[in-house]
């Protein structure tokens, strides 16, 4: 396996990265990290992708031939170790996943069976998730995306917790939110805390004119504070969406 970087230069930027991420997955590459910028010329987008070498020529014509670019530079000469590494058995953050006889409340179309396969590799490489959660949003249909990843948000969330906080008493609710959830999305993003409010900028997720990825962040605090808070019944809503053109992405926690 090679890492394979390419720069598209397209019209416009809204909902490229979506589109051509829909074209990497299709070749058996993932994205290992991305790059967009306006200029002059147009939209210019830089992928550093990960996959087998006899797709990556494949991949370079799909790219190249794809509607929505204009023109495409390629570079193959980043190599990765041996793809044995990344197949390796898990260690113990694999505990992403639920417990025996745990139980969980289950989105509604959420692809559970492609994220469950996902979690230990988001596990091992946490907190350098946001290549995975990206590649989860190209590998489910458009109508299973955004409970994939509030079910994605959830479980990693639940793992923080237990890895991390799961010592310390219950809470008051915003003592919960300055005590867990801020240091634990710190590590993942900027934030700041507005009583119960965490605003996020910046989101790898959110980009302008692609679909929000906030319901990963919602399910996230929600795992967190599950059992921190001194309340039943949490529950993380996003009020507003650097995708939509928010300055930040503002989630409220309230019970």
């Amino acid at each position: 396996m090679a890492e394979l970087e390419v720069r598209v230069v397209s019209e416009r930027r809204e909902g490229l990265l979506l589109e051509l991420g829909r074209v990497v997955y299709e070749y058996g590459h993932v994205l290992v990290r991305q790059r967009l910028v306006q200029e002059a010329q147009g939209a210019c987008l830089t992928l550093v992708l990960r996959g087998p070498t006899e797709q990556q020529r494949a991949l370079e014509d799909a790219l190249g031939t794809h509607p929505r670019v204009l023109r495409l530079e390629s570079n193959r000469a980043v190599r990765v170790d041996d793809v044995a590494a990344a197949v390796a058995e898990p260690a113990a953050p694999a505990a992403v996943v639920n417990d025996p006889g745990e139980e969980w409340s289950l989105p509604s179309g959420a692809d559970v069976a492609r994220v469950e396969r996902m979690l230990p590799g988001l596990a091992k490489d946490y907190p350098r998730i946001f290549p995975w959660l990206i590649n989860l949003e190209y590998a489910v249909p458009a109508e299973a995306r955004d409970a994939s990843l509030y079910l994605a948000g959830k479980r990693t969330g639940a793992w923080v917790f237990k890895r991390d906080f799961s010592l310390g008493a219950r809470l008051a609710l915003g003592d919960a939110i300055k005590r867990i959830a801020l240091p634990a999305l710190r590590v993942l993003v900027t934030v700041e805390q507005h009583e119960h409010c965490l605003h996020v900028r910046g989101c790898p997720l959110c980009q302008p004119g692609s679909p929000s990825g906030g319901r990963f962040f919602g399910g996230f605090i929600e795992g967190l504070l599950a059992e921190s808070a001194d309340a039943s019944g949490i529950t993380v809503r996003e009020t507003r969406c650097h995708s939509l053109g928010a300055p930040v992405c503002v989630f409220e926690v309230f019970h």
